[in-house]
């Protein structure tokens, strides 16, 4: 029972690899006449590429020496996570400027029918195709990590990154539901913002963390 089932990791692992990419391929949707994917799914891959990152750390263990991925883990994670800081923080500025353009529409006389024309075109549908589908993945992926080992119900942090994920998608569903068609790209704007939140406050934590191992291997060195 204290052997790590590789199958099922893999698999799991997989699972969490297609929910990155379904996310991060909603971003060049929406071209060439067709219905806004906005902001919200896409920016899910901040918080679910955190996770894959952790899980792809727990994978490189299994045939990496210790003291290798010891040496090269902390300062990966550095500089990882300050990208995903920054990312972050400018996707967040250009949800919440988006969001601020949308409300300005709105609430104008003149600005509605720009509004309309503009971002009253949000797919709802696809997009409650698209969540279904991810929370879906997550599901499985949940399913097949624990299968894999149960220790990893153990590890916090990464029981609380699974189920910010979990959040996320729930989250989503519900502002999409919440309103009128036609408004449903002011709630998805305010749902992205919240995501890009919870991605910041993760990789202060991820930055935290690798700062602490890199310090600890230049200690080792020294």
């Amino acid at each position: 029972m204290d052997t790590l089932r590789k199958p099922f990791f893999l698999a799991a692992t997989l699972c969490l690899l297609l929910v990155v990419l379904v996310e991060v391929g909603q971003s060049f949707q929406g071209d060439a006449g067709q219905a806004r994917p906005g902001f919200g799914i896409p920016y899910m891959a901040l918080i679910d590429g955190v996770l894959l990152y952790n899980i792809a750390l727990m994978g490189l263990a299994l045939i990496i020496p210790e003291r290798v991925q010891g040496r090269v883990q902390g300062l990966v994670t550095l500089i990882l996570s300050t990208a995903l800081l920054l990312g972050t923080l400018v996707l967040g500025l250009v949800a919440f400027a988006t969001l601020s353009l949308m409300l300005a529409m709105v609430l104008s006389f003149f600005g509605w029918p720009v509004y309309l024309v503009a971002f009253g075109g949000f797919d709802r549908h696809g997009a409650a195709i698209t969540l279904a589908l991810l929370m879906t993945f997550k599901l499985a992926f949940a399913v097949l990590l624990v299968m894999a080992h149960q220790r990893f119900l153990q590890n916090r942090s990464l029981v609380m990154l699974i189920l910010t994920s979990f959040i996320c998608g729930l989250m989503l569903v519900w502002l999409h539901a919440l309103v009128p068609g036609v408004l449903v790209s002011v709630t998805d704007a305010i749902g992205a913002i919240v995501i890009a939140v919870l991605a910041f406050i993760w990789g202060l934590l991820l930055l935290i963390g690798g700062a602490v191992s890199t310090v600890k291997s230049i200690r080792l060195r020294v």
